[in-house]
C-alpha cells in the first residue's frame, strides 16, 4: 500500500493528507478488482481496517479534543489501581506468533551453495554457516510477504541506544528493522463492524493498538516516533498524540517512545510518575522498567529531585537554586510543584531524604 514513491512525495515537502488520499484511493481500488462484487459498504468497512478516517465527535465538547496542556497522567497522586506495566511478553509473544515460515526459496540455498563451493572455494563445513547468517540478515532486513502474519509491517526506527545528533544525517544513525503488528486480535472485525462510536472509545481503541506497536517495536531495540507513527496508521501526529496521552492517562504507564526513552523531542515530561514510584517504594531498576529508561537516566531525576528539595528546605530561592545546580529555573520549578504535590511538610521531606540516605539536621531555617 505505501510504495516507494509515496515515501519520496512526504520527504519531497508534500503534505500527507494528500498521498494518504491517494494511497486510500489505490486501495479502494485494489479491493474492488479483488472483489468486484463487493457493495460500496463493504469498501468503506476494509478501509476503517486501513485508515481511522474522521473520529466521532461527541455532542458535548470535550477536553481530549483540545491541546495537551497538563501531564497525561494527572498532576495529583494517583489513588486508584496499582500501576500497570505493559506486558513486554505480550509484544514479543505478537512478534513471533504461529508456525515458523521460511524467509527463502529452497533454490536460492542451492545456487548460494553452488556458488560457495565451485566459484569460491569455500569448504563444506563454512558454507552452510554462512549461507543461514546470509539468510537471517536478509529476513530480518527485508523480510518476504510470506513470512509476515496478517496485520503485520516491517518498519525501520531509531535505535534504543542510539540519541540522534541534529547535525549528523539519518542514514548514518544506528537504526534496527522492527516488525509491529497493526491488526491483532479481533480488531480488524472490530473496525468493520462495530467501530467506536463516541471519541473516548475511539482514542481507548486506537491508544491499545499504537501501545501494542510501540511495544513490539522497543521489544525489537527500536523506538518509533509519532512521525513514523503517523504513517503507519496514516493518521495526523494530533491524533496521534492524543491516542497515546490517553492511554497513558487511563493505563499510568509511560509508552517508551524516543521522548521518554532518549529525552528526545516535545513529550510530556515524565519527571512526576518517576518520582511517584520513587515515594511509593520502587527500586532505580523496578523504575527504569515500568518507565522503559535506563537506571541511570532514573537515578540522575531523583538525584536532581533530591538537590532541589535539600536547597527548599534550606529555604532558597527557585532563581538561586537554578544559578547554584546549573538548571534552568522552569526545570526548578517544576521540581518544586513535585515537591508541593507529593511532599506536604517538612517532617515528610526529611522522611523522604532519609531513605535516600541524605540526613538533614532537625533545626534548619525552612523557606515556606
Amino acid at each position: 500500500m505505501r510504495t516507494s514513491e509515496d515515501i519520496a512525495r512526504v520527504v519531497n515537502g508534500e503534505r500527507l493528507d494528500k498521498v494518504r488520499r491517494d494511497i486510500i484511493e489505490r486501495a479502494k481500488a485494489q479491493y474492488r478488482e479483488l472483489f468486484p462484487e463487493a457493495s460500496p459498504e463493504a469498501v468503506e468497512r476494509f478501509i476503517r481496517c486501513v485508515w481511522p478516517g474522521y473520529a466521532p465527535r461527541g455532542a458535548v465538547p470535550s477536553a481530549l479534543w483540545g491541546p495537551r496542556k497538563k501531564r497525561p497522567w494527572g498532576a495529583i497522586p494517583y489513588d486508584g489501581h496499582p500501576l500497570v506495566e505493559l506486558d513486554v511478553e505480550r509484544g514479543r509473544r505478537w512478534v513471533e506468533r504461529g508456525e515458523p515460515r521460511p524467509g527463502h526459496f529452497p533454490e536460492t540455498y542451492q545456487k548460494l551453495a553452488h556458488y560457495l563451493s565451485v566459484q569460491a572455494g569455500i569448504p563444506p563445513a563454512i558454507q552452510e554457516p554462512m549461507i543461514l547468517d546470509l539468510m537471517a540478515i536478509r529476513a530480518r532486513f527485508c523480510p518476504r510477504l510470506t513470512t509476515l502474519a496478517s496485520g503485520q509491517m516491517p518498519l525501520v526506527a531509531m535505535h534504543v541506544k542510539s540519541g540522534r545528533q541534529l547535525w549528523q544525517a539519518s542514514r548514518y544513525q544506528p537504526m534496527p528493522p522492527v516488525v509491529v503488528t497493526l491488526l491483532a486480535d479481533d480488531e480488524g472485525r472490530i473496525l468493520r463492524y462495530s467501530p467506536p462510536v463516541s471519541y473516548e472509545e475511539f482514542l481507548g481503541f486506537y491508544g491499545r493498538r499504537i501501545a501494542r506497536v510501540l511495544t513490539e517495536a522497543y521489544t525489537q531495540d527500536g523506538l518509533l516516533s509519532f512521525s513514523e507513527l503517523q504513517w503507519a496508521f496514516l493518521a495526523s501526529t494530533a491524533t496521534i498524540s492524543r491516542a497515546i496521552d490517553h492511554y497513558q492517562k487511563q493505563h499510568q504507564v509511560i509508552l517508551p517512545c524516543p521522548g521518554t526513552v532518549l529525552d528526545m523531542g516535545r513529550m510530556l515530561t515524565h519527571k512526576d510518575l518517576v518520582i511517584r514510584l520513587c515515594l511509593q517504594g520502587l527500586s532505580v531498576l523496578e523504575i527504569a522498567r515500568q518507565t522503559y529508561h535506563s537506571p541511570r537516566s532514573v537515578d540522575a531525576y531523583l538525584k536532581a529531585f533530591d538537590s532541589v528539595l535539600i536547597l527548599h528546605l534550606y529555604g532558597m530561592s527557585p532563581g538561586l537554586m537554578a544559578t547554584v545546580l546549573g538548571r534552568g529555573e522552569s526545570l526548578i520549578r517544576e521540581y518544586l510543584e513535585l515537591i508541593e504535590t507529593y511532599l506536604k511538610d517538612a517532617d515528610t521531606m526529611r522522611d523522604y531524604l532519609r531513605k535516600r540516605g541524605v540526613h538533614i539536621p532537625t533545626k534548619i531555617p525552612l523557606g515556606f
